[in-house]
């Protein structure tokens, strides 16, 4: 868990630290990429920590999951919460503001958050998850800087946003790694469901909406590599 969410602070700078990156990953290889995670969050939400929120509490499995995506939607309304959708898709509606910031770290904290949950549904649960959020997170630091130049931000300015994003994934994997020591199983499975939740929210995110404005069959083969890739982990 430590080295995944160590991984998601790197992988953010990174992509954010390279402007050339803009001349080697194409819109399209994004979006290939994120099918590939979506493929891998919608495998170990409905395979690996749904069954063991529902093993341990039904009731609480439940209402964590709807309260994730509701959450999740809530937010994604009024301000972005996903810089690289609102890349790809060349949104007019939102904008860089403190605001969008301030969702946009709260986000990266979630991630955090998902990445030490997953963990107590067992290790290629996590596993699955760490790898998702590394192929994301480079993405996200790249977009998030170039979303920040376009809305004219100064270099300074956008290294500091750049840094306190990716910084709010580890720092949300370490407090929720110490808060869920002791809970009790209706807890844990509030706190599982709500991991499984927000994988489903960002997995249906990802995909669909690119699957129905343009047929990329290349998209819908990386979608069903992620799928299949966590039986992959499991062997290994």
């Amino acid at each position: 868990m430590i080295f995944f969410a160590a991984l998601a602070f790197i992988m953010t700078l990174l992509g954010g630290l390279f402007p050339l990156a803009k001349d080697t990953i194409s819109r399209k290889g994004m979006w290939r990429l994120f099918s590939l995670r979506a493929g891998l969050l919608l495998a170990v939400a409905f395979t690996e920590i749904l069954p063991e929120a529902l093993k341990q509490n039904p009731v609480w499995a439940g209402w964590g999951a709807l309260a994730a995506f509701v959450l999740l939607f809530v937010m994604s309304n009024f301000s972005m919460v996903d810089t690289c959708s609102e890349y790809l898709e060349q949104c007019q509606r939102h904008t860089i503001g403190w605001v969008a910031l301030l969702a946009l770290t709260v986000h990266s904290f979630i991630d955090g958050f998902n990445l030490s949950v997953s963990y107590s549904a067992g290790a290629a649960a996590g596993t699955a998850v760490g790898v998702a959020l590394a192929l994301h997170k480079i993405a996200d630091g790249f977009t998030l800087t170039s979303l920040l130049k376009q809305s004219g931000y100064a270099k300074t300015a956008s290294l500091a946003a750049l840094v306190l994003v990716a910084a709010a994934t580890p720092l949300g994997s370490f407090l929720s790694s110490m808060g869920l020591r002791g809970f009790s199983p209706a807890a844990s499975a509030g706190w599982l469901g709500f991991a499984a939740g927000s994988f489903i929210y960002i997995s249906a995110m990802d995909i669909l909406p690119r699957l129905h404005h343009n047929e990329d069959k290349a998209c819908l083969g990386y979608f069903g590599l992620g799928l299949f890739g966590l039986a992959a982990l499991r062997v290994l």
